[in-house]
């Protein structure tokens, strides 16, 4: 596989995300998804981990893996934006705990009859 390098508006600049990425493509020629490409990252660092590869195929799988994580990177990066937009349109700038983790760990009805959703 040899996933299409996108260019990088600041690179070594992490909050720096593009808007719209070009997406790696996989052997069929349709873009990977996330988890496609966190998978074939994945297989890259067991094949690098095992040493078995000669120097050229290993340099050339570290030159993929570098492509794939920085495309993990940015669509982790536009993922936590959505949230956040998300998060501020509905009024709570801030996170809060789930009101279901506090009755786990008390074991308590939190919410009054009153207050029930």
């Amino acid at each position: 596989m040899s996933p299409r390098k996108r260019d990088a508006s600041a690179p070594g600049d992490p909050a720096a995300v593009p808007a719209a990425a070009p997406p790696l493509v996989g052997p069929d020629g349709r873009p990977l998804t996330f988890e496609q490409a966190l998978e074939r990252l994945e297989t890259i660092v067991e094949q690098l981990e095992d040493g078995k590869l000669p120097l050229e195929q290993s340099i050339e799988r570290f030159e993929e893996g570098v492509v794939l994580s920085r495309f993990l990177e940015g669509e982790l990066g536009r993922a936590e934006k959505r949230v956040q937009e998300l998060v501020d349109r509905a009024g709570a700038p801030g996170t809060r705990p789930w009101a279901e983790d506090d009755l786990a760990e008390t074991g308590e009805d939190l919410l009054d009859d009153d207050e029930a959703l």
